[in-house]
């Protein structure tokens, strides 16, 4: 990798003046061996070193030497060298350690600007910390409604494959002359349990390809936008990237970012969605002058109690705690609507498993 050559040549006191990569992959190699737990405590323990006077390229090196065998400690020692050539430490984060969200970058090369690195550190790791938290606690409200379903489709596998084909085969003895709804179920038993090794294959293909598709910005596209036109799930998003969005703008302008660069910076860290591009819609408003609550407003990135909030903090001089205030607000309500969710898909989980067994009994029990 590039981090190795940098090392190797510097062992052997050579100086760099140029060093070209042929092939690539050194940086997607990094990327993909650097968990977002050790990219998180990375950058909250050089916060701490740089806030207690340790030397920035000394605490880099100190870090990078407490985990090794990381991937995040080949990303610090390429970030190391790169300081040594004079680079500033937000490019050289950015060249060496690429799996940062870009809201990171900007942050500390806002944070170097205006000499408040050790608190824009500290302020960026919490918010990687919380985006993953929030990611987390929708997985876990979702593990409950999931379990349900796929219990139930492996009921409802079992009583295709071995209940219904033996009352098939006692209907068929007794000569039964069966129809309806009845017959339906009972060759719906019959083909499965006949064709189950290739039902059973489809599926799973089908299921590795819907996730090989997700794992693409196309498909990652595709599931947003689905996922945003989902009744219940829509206002959980849109709560939540407002939540983001309002907090990567308080750390933007506490760490004396303009409001425009931070409006552009924090709409830029969202992923695809309606917050995004009713922020983005709002940076004309702003740069022909508008008062910043009304052009957030007037584009709905925020509600009008948020724009008030926001309206206070412009006239005191506290748009940044104002803005922080906005994210925890929307937060709170994030939380509200994941348990509402919840609440609403368990129910419709277990009534529509039960449902679909509940119609495989009746068939029988009707022949």
């Amino acid at each position: 990798t590039r981090a190795d050559a940098l090392r190797r040549l510097s062992r052997d006191r050579k100086t760099v003046l140029e060093l070209t990569e042929i092939g690539g992959g050194g940086g997607a190699a990094t990327r993909s061996k650097v968990t977002h737990d050790e990219a998180v405590l990375a950058l909250r323990q050089l916060a701490v070193m740089t806030r207690a006077g340790v030397d920035l390229l000394e605490g880099i090196e100190i870090i990078a030497a407490s985990l090794p065998g990381r991937g995040v400690a080949e990303a610090l020692r390429a970030t190391s060298m790169s300081l040594r050539q004079g680079e500033r430490l937000a490019s050289a984060l950015q060249q060496a350690a690429p799996f940062y969200p870009a809201y990171v970058y900007a942050l500390v090369r806002a944070g170097e600007a205006s000499g408040k690195l050790p608190s824009v550190l500290e302020e960026a790791a919490r918010q990687m910390a919380f985006e993953r938290r929030v990611a987390r606690d929708i997985q876990n409200a979702l593990v409950y409604p999931a379990f349900l379903v796929v219990s139930g489709f492996l009921s409802i596998g079992f009583l295709f494959y071995v209940v219904v084909p033996r009352f098939a085969v006692m209907l068929a003895n007794a000569r039964a002359d069966v129809g309806g709804f009845s017959a339906l179920v009972l060759n719906a038993g019959v083909f499965f349990h006949d064709n189950a090794l290739v039902i059973v294959i489809a599926s799973t293909l089908a299921i590795v390809a819907t996730a090989a598709f997700a794992a693409t910005a196309e498909g990652r596209r595709a599931f947003s936008a689905l996922a945003h036109a989902t009744p219940g799930l829509r206002g959980l998003l849109l709560t939540r990237q407002r939540a983001s969005w309002s907090r990567i703008m308080a750390l933007a302008l506490a760490a004396g970012v303009d409001v425009l660069e931070a409006t552009t910076l924090a709409a830029q860290a969202l992923s695809d969605g309606k917050v995004k591009q009713d922020a983005l819609a709002a940076i004309p408003m702003l740069r022909a002058g508008r008062p910043v609550d009304e052009a957030f407003l007037k584009t709905n990135t925020l509600s009008a109690v948020d724009a008030s909030m926001v309206r206070a903090g412009q006239r005191s001089g506290a748009l940044a705690e104002m803005f922080r205030a906005v994210a925890d607000r929307n937060d709170e309500d994030m939380r509200d609507a994941l348990k509402r969710f919840t609440l609403i898909l368990e129910p419709i989980a277990i009534a529509t498993v039960a449902g679909m067994i509940g119609a495989i009994v009746l068939g029988l029990v009707s022949a």
